[in-house]
């Protein structure tokens, strides 16, 4: 008796029947690769081409080669996967299981769109990666923790970190010390809380090499804004907060410098000083004595005086007179920088009387006009202000125009706490270039010829106003000049200290 093998049963032509029309592609497909049956949808992704041999319908991925890897996930027989390109072009996902009868079931699945977007993420992550490597910074992820997660190749550079793994996890506050340390901490606590923390600090590199850093901590987000990593830039500023140290250095040495060239400046203008107020001290004896001979040589001898010889005289005793003038205001200036009494609360109305009061008969000889606004209670000394107020009516009073009668007002307003106050005249006027000179001592634009003077009123003036903390200058203006200072106003507190 012959026994004959039985032919394996073939798959019933009911599946190819309902298979046929399925819209996924679908075919049995020998071990060796060559093509039993296919759907109308197969077809189609076949380009209409119907091929025998799976392997020469298909490419692999990236050059790989797909009959190669058929054969050998065949071989396992067990379901497997495979990305191939079909000959339309588009990526398929293959998928095959072992059915009876050496076969297999193979479908495709158009990922084509899936798949390209995921090679355009990877490309622009392998850029992104690229370019943060090539970062000079030193770029790490750290948990929130502060555990050391990634690190990029150019803060590999700049740290000297030869293996990472040795840094793998490493915990990061610790490679602060003292109090950078704490600075670390804080920054770590604002980018775990969302914000971003900035600090400088020094810390060596792995190799021990001395640095110091600017670094920035920022939160990591997840899509729904959770902080779930933190992201750590340090750039080296070595070279930077090198120079900062010299440049602090060379200041430090420019401040002794200049506080020793500003004391010897001081003692050298104690000294001009006391020369002046000793030279203009010890002047008085001779011009008095100069004075008291020209006047008794004037009596006693005028009968034998010519005229050429008065002429002389009235010349000598002019200039004693002039310099009698100078010697005094030098005096008053001196006495001015030494003798300094404490500001009370005053009226200013009352040395304004007292400044009127010695400027009478040079108001009527010019017949001047002066007014004023009702006026505050400031902080001052009284012969000090007189003094203030005077020398700038006096001012007014000289340099009037031609056949114009001087008007003179005194105007005032509060500002911040402080009084402005403002003296016009009718004169004429101060060219602009001149406004801040005119301060100044023996300074003077005219010559003397023209109007009298010594060139210290106003440079005394200006000294009082700046010792009572306020502040002086001068304005042109198209009637003739304004002249403002400031004082400061005189409080409730002010008032009952000085009682």
């Amino acid at each position: 008796m012959t026994l004959t093998p039985r032919a394996e049963p073939e798959p019933s032509e009911g599946f190819n029947s309902w298979a046929e029309f399925l819209p996924l592609p679908t075919a049995r497909i020998h071990a060796n690769g060559t093509l039993i049956w296919a759907n109308r949808a197969w077809a189609d992704l076949n380009a209409s081409e119907q091929s025998s041999d799976l392997t020469s319908t298909f490419s692999g991925m990236h050059g790989q080669d797909f009959k190669g890897r058929w054969l050998a996930d065949v071989a396992a027989q067990a379901p497997f996967q495979l990305l191939v390109r079909a000959p339309t072009g588009r990526i398929q996902r293959l998928h095959a299981s072992p059915i009876p009868a050496g076969q297999w079931l193979v479908t495709c699945t158009d990922v084509h769109d899936q798949v390209q977007e995921e090679l355009d993420l990877q490309r622009e992550c392998h850029k992104l990666q690229t370019i943060i490597d090539a970062n000079a910074d030193c770029i790490k992820v750290l948990s929130l923790d502060g555990l050391l997660l990634s690190m990029n190749v150019g803060g590999m550079r700049v740290m000297e970190v030869d293996d990472f793994q040795a840094c793998l996890n490493a915990v990061w506050p610790t490679f602060w010390q003292g109090e950078t340390r704490e600075l670390a901490d804080h920054a770590l606590d604002e980018a775990r809380q969302g914000r971003v923390g900035i600090f400088e600090g020094f810390c060596p590199t792995m190799k021990g090499t001395p640095k110091w850093w600017e670094v920035t901590l920022s939160p990591i987000r997840n899509q729904d804004g959770e902080v779930i990593n933190l992201l750590s830039t340090s750039r080296d500023i070595t070279q930077r907060h090198e120079f900062q140290e010299e440049l602090k250095a060379l200041n430090s040495t420019l401040e002794e410098r200049i506080l020793q060239r500003t004391q010897e400046l001081q003692r050298s203008n104690e000294e001009l000083e006391r020369f002046a107020y000793v030279a203009a001290h010890d002047l008085q004896e001779p011009l008095r004595t100069v004075q008291s001979f020209s006047e008794l040589l004037g009596k006693r001898y005028a009968e034998q005086i010519d005229e050429r010889g008065r002429k002389y005289l009235d010349l000598i005793q002019s200039g004693a007179t002039r310099m009698k003038v100078q010697v005094n205001d030098l005096l008053s200036y001196s006495r001015l920088r030494h003798e300094q009494p404490p500001l009370q609360p005053i009226s200013l109305e009352i040395p304004l009387r007292e400044a009127l009061l010695r400027l009478k008969g040079r108001m009527r000889e010019t017949e001047a006009e002066f007014t004023y606004d009702p006026l505050p209670t400031v902080l001052g000394d009284g012969a000090q202000l007189a003094q203030v107020l005077q020398n700038l009516i006096s001012n007014a009073l000289k340099f009037t125009r031609r056949g114009v009668k001087p008007c003179v007002h005194l105007t005032t307003r509060q500002e911040n706490g402080e009084w402005h106050f403002t003296l016009s005249d009718n004169g004429i006027g101060i060219e602009e270039a001149y406004l801040e000179q005119i301060f100044q001592m023996f300074k003077r634009l005219n010559a003397r010829e023209q109007y009298e003077g010594t060139g210290m009123g106003l440079p005394i003036a200006a000294h009082i106003v700046k010792h009572h903390g306020g502040r002086i200058w001068a304005e042109r203006t198209p009637e003739g000049t304004n002249f403002h200072f400031t004082l400061k106003a005189a409080s409730i507190s002010d008032a009952v200290q000085s009682i």
